[in-house]
């Protein structure tokens, strides 16, 4: 599996914002593609979720040591937490493509001497995609949805710019058309009064303004 340009791009900017080089950027971008390609975003969630928990934990643990207060419970924890992020690793191991299934698995899940190792160093680099989401940082897989949405957004408003254009159209043409018929009134019944005549001539430029600003509206270059 090829890393994506913007992929690349987003774990070069995960690397400038935790002032840090990940142990294994391109697996995280296979990661990232799975999920994309996949949907599957509430198990990478819950991964990079567990990830943070861990590298944590682990690192209270070391701290404290063996036989304080406390170390029993987390080392407990930690267990439970180690296998619930492995069953979110495997569900999207299994969405890959046969190679880089092949290759997650020989590097992070199957039980050898140095792969649990090398898990937890994955998990440290999971950890600070964890960090970059509760900072307000987009997802590569949320950007993408942004981006749908703006798109879906704009051709949302053409349609409804060009209902509101036909209407104005349809309002032009009715308004010419009054016009038309007050002009035939007035040659066929002259109003008596001065009064009627100011009335006609009110109502006549009245109709002709509206059609004008009508004109001038559809005449306007869109922004």
């Amino acid at each position: 599996m090829n890393v994506r340009r913007d992929m690349k791009d987003f774990i070069d900017e995960l690397e400038v914002y935790s002032k840090r080089k990940l142990n294994y950027p391109v697996e995280i971008g296979e990661l990232l593609q799975i999920v994309m390609q996949t949907g599957l975003i509430g198990e990478f969630e819950g991964l990079i979720f567990q990830a943070k928990f861990l590298v944590r934990t682990q690192e209270i643990m070391n701290r404290i040591g063996p036989g304080m207060d406390g170390f029993e419970k987390l080392s407990t924890e930690f267990q439970s937490s180690v296998k619930k992020s492995i069953d979110f690793l495997n569900l999207l191991v299994e969405r890959a493509p046969s190679d880089v299934a092949r290759k997650l698995t020989d590097t992070f899940i199957v039980m050898e001497t140095d792969s649990f190792s090398r898990f937890m160093k994955l998990l440290s680099d999971l950890s600070w995609i964890k960090n970059w989401q509760v900072d307000g940082k987009p997802l590569p897989y949320e950007m993408k949805s942004t981006v749908k949405l703006s798109l879906q957004n704009i051709v949302k408003g053409n349609i409804q710019g060009e209902k509101i254009n036909l209407i104005l159209v349809q309002i032009q043409k009715s308004a010419l058309l009054c016009t038309i018929l007050f002009l035939l009134f007035l040659l066929i019944d002259s109003p008596v009064t001065i009064f009627g005549w100011i009335l006609s001539l009110g109502i006549e430029a009245f109709l002709v303004y509206i059609i004008l600003q009508i004109y001038s509206i559809n005449r306007t270059p869109k922004s």
